[in-house]
């Protein structure tokens, strides 16, 4: 399985952000899946891909040009594509990726998570979404998505779509026991 990592090109502000992705990426080499990511060396990106890179695990990277030299290009993982720009970026990541997992990050995490989300609810792929719920960074989203249910302008078993839990293990248990869903026109 290849995984689609999006997270940060920071580190936040608690050191178990770093620690809980490390682990991560073990329970990744573990079971010998391969990610790819933003192709960036700073931040939550940095951390998950040396330390899969440190464990034997496959690392794609896939960076827009604009962003080579802002983000710190990795130039030690074992693929990179090179983009010309965010669009691009997504939709490679998404041709490639077998699953997704969001760590923290902010509005590029948000934004890459929430389009894969949107494109399963349509019906347009039928691979799993997970957010690493690490320090209990997604509680309040998905508190917010139940009152986006509750107020019907979504349907609930879209919500309960998204695998959410702070230990990788389980998390990737629910990517792989994962069963394709009924779009939303369907």
């Amino acid at each position: 399985m290849n995984i689609a990592i999006y997270c940060g090109s920071s580190l936040g502000d608690h050191e178990n952000f770093s620690n809980a992705t490390k682990q991560l990426a073990n329970e990744i080499a573990q079971r010998s899946m391969s990610i790819v990511y933003g192709g960036s060396s700073q931040g939550l990106m940095g951390i998950i891909s040396n330390e899969a890179l440190r464990l034997g695990v496959s690392v794609t990277g896939v960076i827009p040009y604009s962003l080579i030299e802002k983000e710190i290009e990795n130039r030690a993982i074992t693929h990179t594509h090179r983009v010309q720009s965010m669009s691009e970026r997504k939709n490679k990541m998404e041709e490639l990726a077998d699953a997704f997992i969001a760590l923290p990050g902010g509005y590029g995490t948000f934004d890459e998570i929430f389009e894969v989300l949107s494109e399963l609810q349509l019906g347009k792929h039928n691979k799993p979404c997970a957010f690493y719920n690490i320090n209990g960074y997604y509680d309040k989203l998905m508190e917010f998505l139940y009152a986006c249910v509750d107020n019907g302008f979504m349907k609930k078993r879209f919500v309960d779509m998204i695998i959410v839990s702070e230990n990788p293990k389980i998390l990737i248990d629910g990517l792989q026991a994962f069963q394709p869903i009924k779009s939303k026109w369907e």
